[in-house]
């Protein structure tokens, strides 16, 4: 009796472990935020990849997931975070892909598929606000059959006075058909439109940035001493340079460019540049060879004439370059500034330094493409043809431009990453769970003089960081760092720093993450 008491007590423990094992067990449901996170913004309907939206749409393409995501090729990031960190890196987390990799290794179980949090609401464009000007580009028909075109045209803006640009965001009407944009700024009135297919030459004087399949807006922080923007002209044009793959004759296109002003009459804003100072012209790679070309700047012994602070890098090659490196150099010094080991021609980008690179006087800037023309790359259009700078995409560029300003002391420590992940610009769109989690946010009193009072209502149990920072971006205090429950939450600040000293008077920022989710605004210490 004992015995057979026994065999039931051990045959329901082995009945409840493998029921609350089962119960456990990853299902689509637990992984769909990192899709959301990581591939959605591409991989969804009206984008640029094939969805994965769905259960249906993952489950054909589990081992081509996992190989994506082990080799890193998948979410699309070139740069070497070991060598350089950027404002905004597409990089997967450890634990992410941990997750989603043993859930497809244990046959990506489905689970209650409608317990998948929503997906976010997806827009056109990637800032949020309501842009000062919107400059629609002339619609136009591809003419690229056998070879790559390039269209020139020009966009009058219509303004009466200067005008600081804080932020742009080039929005393409066929993102499949360009290869690329170049932006610039027409100052004479001579820019004329070409549509030949053969307009290889910017017309504009003044760039200001480069759109790429995969590159984000450009955005400057537009807080002193960040305060940073492109002096626009009155009576100027837009000047766009718009390239064509080949193949896409027929297809339409018409493009859009969003720019965000600083207020008229804004004081303290500092010029902005961007040049491509890194280019290469000369130079020849062999049928079935590899070869290391470089480029510095100045190109000659002397080095820069003045200290300069980078903001953003943007390299460029085609298809029979396999990697890039850039870095500024004096005798004794080397500053790093981007590795990209494995160059993909289909993901390019600007990126921005999550503090700026002071780059002295008497330094150079560097740059090192190898192009493998060889059969071990597979992109090189015909490792049996030698290879040619030019501007088709079977040709090649060593081509690698830069944002930046004139030094001021003080740039290499201000914090562009917190700025930026803080930026009202950025402001998300998603109605996802994990943007949900903090509401009824009340900061109070605000002036204070004593004790400010930071409230908000936590809807799921989330990691929470309540962070103090001044206006250049440098963390004041931490207030909080710890898993909080649901339901109202308190925090107070006394006005100290992390060492107990009282801060000046002035304006400080707060920034609260839970989750996934950021909210910031000011707060006036009297």
């Amino acid at each position: 009796m004992k015995n057979s008491i026994l065999i039931t007590i051990c045959f329901l423990s082995v009945l409840l472990f493998n029921r609350s094992t089962a119960n456990a067990q990853t299902t689509y449901k637990d992984v769909v935020p990192v899709f959301i996170e990581n591939c959605n913004d591409c991989h969804r309907s009206g984008s640029i990849g094939f969805p994965l939206t769905s259960y249906s749409d993952v489950l054909p393409w589990g081992s081509s997931i996992v190989s994506a995501v082990q080799s890193n090729h998948m979410p699309p990031w070139p740069a070497d975070p070991l060598y350089k960190n950027y404002v905004h890196e597409r990089i997967v987390s450890q634990s992410d892909k941990t997750l989603l990799i043993d859930w497809i290794n244990n046959g990506m179980l489905a689970g209650d598929t409608t317990l998948a949090p929503p997906l976010p609401i997806y827009n056109a464009t990637q800032l949020g606000g309501t842009p000062d000007l919107i400059l629609n580009l002339p619609k136009f028909i591809s003419t690229a059959t056998a070879s790559d075109h390039y269209y020139c045209m020009n966009v009058p803006i219509g303004l009466l006075q200067d005008r600081y640009i804080r932020a742009f965001e080039f929005v393409p009407g066929n993102a499949p058909i360009i290869h690329h944009a170049v932006i610039t700024i027409d100052t004479t009135g001579n820019a004329v439109d070409d549509f030949s297919g053969n307009c290889f030459n910017q017309q504009g004087q003044i760039g200001i940035g480069d759109y790429a399949p995969g590159m984000g807006p450009t955005v400057l922080p537009g807080i002193a001493p960040a305060k940073f923007g492109f002096r626009l002209k009155a009576g100027s044009k837009m000047s766009f340079q718009i390239h064509v793959q080949e193949g896409t004759a027929g297809q339409q296109d018409s493009s859009q460019l969003r720019i965000y002003f600083y207020p008229i009459g804004e004081s303290g804003i500092r010029d902005m540049y961007f040049e491509t100072v890194l280019q290469n012209w000369n130079f020849f790679v062999p049928a079935n060879a590899s070869v290391t070309v470089g480029q510095k700047y100045p190109p000659g012994n002397n080095g820069l004439p003045v200290n300069v602070s980078l903001y953003g890098a943007f390299p460029h090659s085609h298809k029979t370059c396999t990697s890039i490196l850039n870095y500024a150099y004096n005798n004794n010094d080397t500053l790093p500034l981007i590795r990209i080991n494995e160059w993909d021609f289909h993901w390019q980008m600007q990126y921005t330094f999550k503090k700026m690179v002071k780059v002295p006087a008497g330094y150079h800037l560097y740059a090192s493409h190898i192009f493998d023309n060889t059969i071990n790359n597979p992109h090189t259009p015909d490792h049996n043809s030698p290879v040619l700078p030019g501007t088709n995409t079977f040709d090649e560029m060593l081509f690698d431009s830069y944002l930046y300003t004139l030094y001021q002391p003080g740039d290499e420590n201000i914090n562009i990453d917190s700025l930026l992940q803080n930026d009202p610009l950025f402001a998300p769109t998603s109605n996802t769970d994990r943007d949900q989690t903090v509401s009824t946010i009340k900061i109070y009193p605000n002036p204070t003089d004593d004790f400010l009072h930071i409230d908000y209502k936590l809807n799921t149990t989330q990691f929470v960081s309540i962070n103090i920072m001044n206006l250049q971006g440098q963390p004041v205090a931490d207030i909080s760092g710890k898993i909080e429950t649901p339901g109202f939450q308190r925090h107070t600040w006394n006005g100290c720093d992390a060492r107990g000293n009282k801060m000046p008077s002035g304006i400080y920022m707060y920034t609260i993450q839970a989750g996934r989710k950021v909210s910031s605004g000011k707060i006036f210490l009297k």
